[in-house]
Order: C-alpha cells, then sequence, then structure tokens
C-alpha cells in the first residue's frame, strides 16, 4: 500500500467514524415502512458520523445522508448484484435502498439498516411510470462503482474550521472536487438520476442563454447536481414528506408530564 493509499484510508475511518451521544427522537415503524414506501421515495438520514455532522452544519439541517428506495426492483431486474443482494439480506431484499458512500461505493442495503436512526421519506409528485422506471435505471447501473479516492482528500479540507471562513465561502468549500464528476457526497447521484427523467429536485434557475446576443434573454437550467443536498429534497416542491410513523392518539386528559 502506497502513501497516498494509506492517507486517504485514514480519512476515511476518520470521516466515518461515529460520535457518542446519538438519539433517536421518533421510533420508526418498519412493516408499515416496508408497506407503504414506494420505489423512487427518497430516504433521508440523519447520521452520527463527523462526516455527517459536517455535512448538517455546512447545510444548516438535519439530514447528512439520502437514499432512493428500489423495493424489489433489484430482484425483478435480475444479474449478479440480485443473486448477490438475495444471498446477503434474503427476506430483506424485497425492501432495498440503493445509497452511495465513501466506504462501499455504490451499493444496495435493506431498509432495517436504518431502523434506529432519525429518518424522513420524500416522494416525488406525481413521478410517471416511466420515469420512475428511467430514475432506477440511472440508479442501478452505478451498483458497483467505487467511490473516487481523489475526492478524499478534497474532503480533507472539512477539517478546517469553518467559523473562521466567511459565510459565503462556506458553503463553496464543500462542493468542489478533484474528480471529474464532482460527486462528493450520496445525493448527487440521486439527482443525476432524477434529472435523466427530467425531473429537478429545486425550481430551475434562469440563467443567460450563451446562444442569444440579447443579454436579457434567458434560459432555464437545474443546478448541476453536485450542488444538491440531502436537505433539497426535503425542501422540493416536488417531493411530499410522507408521515410513516404516526402515533396512536392519546385519550383526552390521559396525558401527563414531568
Amino acid at each position: 500500500m502506497g502513501l497516498h493509499d494509506a492517507i486517504a484510508n485514514w480519512l476515511i475511518r476518520y470521516l466515518t467514524g461515529e460520535l457518542p451521544g446519538y438519539q433517536r427522537r421518533v421510533p420508526n415503524d418498519l412493516p408499515r415502512m416496508r408497506e407503504s414506501m414506494e420505489p423512487c421515495d427518497i430516504l433521508l438520514v440523519e447520521g452520527n458520523s463527523r462526516i455527517s455532522q459536517m455535512i448538517m452544519y455546512l447545510t444548516q439541517s438535519s439530514w447528512s445522508h439520502a437514499a432512493i428506495y428500489i423495493g424489489d426492483a433489484l430482484l425483478r431486474w435480475g444479474g449478479p448484484h440480485a443473486a448477490e443482494a438475495l444471498e446477503r439480506f434474503g427476506e430483506e431484499a424485497t425492501s432495498l435502498l440503493v445509497e452511495s458512500d465513501m466506504i462501499n461505493g455504490v451499493t444496495v442495503m435493506p431498509l432495517s439498516k436504518y431502523q434506529d436512526r432519525n429518518i424522513r421519506v420524500c416522494r416525488p409528485y406525481g413521478l410517471r411510470v416511466d420515469d420512475r422506471d428511467r430514475v432506477l435505471s440511472v440508479v442501478l447501473s452505478h451498483l458497483g462503482v467505487r467511490y473516487d479516492r481523489r475526492n478524499i482528500f478534497d474532503l480533507a479540507r472539512y477539517l478546517t474550521p469553518f467559523h473562521l471562513l466567511p459565510r459565503k465561502f462556506r458553503r463553496r468549500t464543500f462542493y468542489f472536487g478533484s474528480s471529474g464528476s464532482r460527486e462528493i457526497i450520496c445525493s448527487a447521484l440521486l439527482a443525476k438520476a432524477f434529472y435523466k427523467a427530467n425531473y429537478p429536485i429545486q425550481p430551475m434557475i434562469r440563467v443567460a442563454n450563451p446562444e442569444v446576443k440579447n443579454p436579457a434573454r434567458t434560459r432555464s437550467m437545474a443546478r448541476h447536481p453536485s450542488y444538491i443536498m440531502p436537505r433539497d429534497f426535503d425542501l422540493s416542491p416536488n417531493f411530499e414528506v410522507l408521515k410513516l410513523n404516526l402515533t396512536a392518539q392519546i385519550p383526552r386528559g390521559e396525558m401527563a408530564w414531568g
């Protein structure tokens, strides 16, 4: 192992190291989630690693990670990844997520992985069946892609004391990696997949049209996928928040507090 790989491995272990004191605020009803979730639903996660804390700090959000629910789509599509998932997860292979992280790259995990985390489920409004299949196709085509280790050294900039940086530079520091794809975090892959179905995460922005000499003429453009954060799915007008952990109503007069 060369010096480059040794440093990258150390950074990965450091950034993904879990921190103490994590508290789950609401119990997750896993059976209800399995019954209610649909392919292309987005699962937002409040993580408890150093990198999670950095992402939540920079984005001023409760969410540090995003994964996409594919259900049993991988089993229906078949292939070596399907066989591996069935062998690893058994019956849970019918309720899978696709996610990307710096340790495993793009991979599938059972929904139960985040049963003990604070989570939120967001569903795209009016996504047609053919567009849903297009999103799933893009996501599944990335399975097995390893994380670009050149970006690990860009992530080392997270160790900078951000409170010393001017506010306007804090988010900029987070995005630009040395990788040509600039896909530093999980949500970039998901945004890329939805863009292939012409489904924007955030409202389109107006920019000058370089093909027209008149500077007043503009065109609509989606933000680059690398600028999409987990919180953008939560705030997006194109996604609705699902309430899958509803608690039973307490009869009047029986509530007490200390």
